[in-house]
């Protein structure tokens, strides 16, 4: 290797070190200024040219919508919104994701306006799996159908969904049982679910308080049948 080969490597790999190391130093502040709750100093360091350059337009993209969502901005929230739907990111798998995320946000929240605009882009995604389970989620949520649980138990048998959306599935037969007040059954669906999502899922927090409210019902109806029967 010759000299001018050589530090032309050494350039390039002082680059590299210092394009990590202002990745790494916006991050953190990034990260601190979230953790405070100090939304206006993330959009302000995520509205810098070199912010999309060091960590990627959809990463600069999902800290701007949190910390337009986490301080109540409606309208930025909506524009933001609007843009990372419309916007074609370099891995497909990544609009998937935030559709995803924030649909099942919204699902569980029982807003019907922002999941009808995330189901819609989810629909356009044209991926037949990732529509059916959302989908039918919506139907559970908002129309509050219990003529879908031999269906989604269907899917469940023959393995069409694993993970995230096989959790959904099973919490939403649970939610189905919920419904129609069978609570002993929504109970087992519940805490299958439970073993489908990560710990740190959206759904974990209220599945579990949806076994713990429903348990306390039943042992509140068997405690008056066994009163009932002692008073007999």
């Amino acid at each position: 290797m010759n000299q001018i080969t050589i530090a032309i490597l050494c350039i390039a790999l002082i680059l590299v070190i210092i394009y990590q190391i202002g990745k790494r130093l916006l991050l953190n502040s990034i990260i601190k200024a979230m953790k405070k709750s100090d939304y206006d100093t993330v959009l302000t360091i995520t509205d810098m040219d070199i912010t999309k350059h060091l960590i990627g337009q959809y990463t600069r993209d999902l800290y701007r919508i949190r910390s337009y969502y986490l301080k109540k901005d409606v309208e930025n929230f909506d524009m933001m919104l609007n843009e990372m739907i419309h916007r074609q990111y370099k891995d497909s798998n990544q609009k998937k994701s935030f559709l995803e995320q924030y649909y099942h946000i919204f699902l569980l929240k029982g807003n019907q306006k922002y999941a009808q605009i995330l189901l819609q882009a989810i629909k356009d995604s044209k991926d037949d799996k990732f529509i059916l389970y959302n989908k039918q989620a919506y139907e559970v949520m908002f129309h509050k159908r219990t003529d879908l649980i031999d269906v989604m138990n269907k899917q469940m048998e023959t393995k069409e969904f694993y993970g995230f959306p096989l959790g959904v599935t099973v919490y939403m037969i649970a939610m189905q049982y919920l419904y129609l007040e069978n609570y002993e059954m929504s109970i087992i669906y519940f805490k299958n679910a439970l073993v489908c999502f990560h710990p740190k899922a959206i759904y974990v927090p209220l599945t579990k308080e949806h076994i713990k409210e429903l348990e306390e019902v039943i042992a509140e109806e068997k405690y008056k049948i066994d009163e009932s029967i002692k008073t007999y």
